[in-house]
């Protein structure tokens, strides 16, 4: 395999190497340290080596495009790089390289994430828990943040969410209607049960 081209990406930092037709990106690092000059023959042992590299770059800079517009976590991040068909080792190397940098972070994800759909969109701590949980998210995290919503805060989006549902219709129908509509947004029965006592 012999080196045809050599470019150099400024905006991506990094070396192009085209070798048998195909470009692969590599660190200014690795091409110092290989030392590599146009018409040189690789050995295959290096170009394992160029390969790693350029895949390692290629899902840095995929992974990067991805928490540029909205924030991650590590598991987001991982299905992204399955999905496209980045191997395992790439995978962790690129994970690590993200957590290194402070780039993603499940705890300041979580936080954010509980912040936002307890104040913004109104959701109940089992909606949220759930939902983070579907994003593998650790249970311990996911607590320590959900115990910062008390008991009142979950009673009062509870009641505004039955008020509206009411309409001033406090048959014993609608109680019932009330009551599922609750419990479909994930309330616990103990708050239900109050906001229902309450109001009806």
């Amino acid at each position: 395999m012999i080196v045809k081209k050599i470019n150099y990406s400024d905006s991506f930092n990094l070396v192009i190497l085209t070798i048998a037709g195909e470009d692969f990106f590599i660190s200014y690092d690795l091409y110092n340290e290989l030392n590599i000059q146009i018409d040189d023959e690789i050995s295959f042992d290096t170009y394992k080596i160029i390969l790693a590299d350029d895949q390692f770059n290629r899902a840095k800079n995929f992974a990067l495009s991805k928490i540029l517009y909205a924030q991650k976590t590590s598991f987001e991040i991982e299905k992204l790089l399955k999905s496209n068909d980045f191997n395992n080792s790439t995978i962790e190397k690129t994970i690590a390289f993200l957590k290194d940098y402070g780039l993603i972070d499940d705890e300041s994800y979580v936080k954010s994430y509980i912040s936002d759909k307890h104040s913004i969109s109104r959701w109940s701590k089992n909606k949220i828990r759930y939902s983070l949980k579907s994003k593998k998210i650790a249970d311990y995290l996911i607590e320590a943040y959900l115990d910062d919503i008390t008991y009142e805060e979950e009673y009062e989006k509870a009641y505004n969410f039955a008020n509206k549902k009411a309409q001033g219709d406090f048959s014993l129908e609608n109680k019932q209607k009330v009551y599922r509509y609750l419990a479909s947004k994930g309330f616990e029965f103990d708050i239900i049960n109050k906001v229902l006592g309450d109001m009806f």
